[in-house]
């Protein structure tokens, strides 16, 4: 059992590092031939002054200086009115949603205009 075992790891690590190669090939140009980002990033979060808010600001004060772009933190209210408005805008990268775990418990208590699945896309995990 332990021979089976290890060899289901070194299988496994060799699939991750070979496709490590796909991941990192992505095209740093964007359809107008100048390099991502070349124009400011929005992260849409909840209400003014939570921890989310908190979280949200040390986040975009920390990445706006290595990508060179300004990023802009837009506070929309609770419930679904920020990832509404993140579900509707263009699938581009330029619009970010950094909210609380009810954005998956929401679909599931009640209707909301977003699939979270499939109109979304996580990037990071910030605790």
């Amino acid at each position: 059992m332990p021979v089976t075992r290890f060899a289901a790891t070194i299988f496994a690590v060799g699939l991750i590092v070979l496709g490590a190669g796909a991941v990192s090939g992505q095209t740093a140009s964007t359809g107008s031939g100048q390099a991502y980002p070349n124009k400011p990033i929005r992260i849409v979060t909840s209400g003014v002054g939570g921890a989310v808010d908190v979280v949200t600001r040390l986040i975009a004060q920390g990445i706006s200086g290595p990508l060179g772009q300004p990023v802009v933190v837009e506070n929309r209210g609770g419930g679904v009115i920020a990832p509404e408005t993140v579900s509707k805008a263009p699938a581009d990268g330029y619009t970010l949603l950094l909210f609380t775990p009810s954005f998956w418990i929401s679909p599931l208590l009640y209707k909301v205009p977003y699939d979270p699945v499939r109109d979304f896309s996580p990037i990071s995990l910030a605790e």
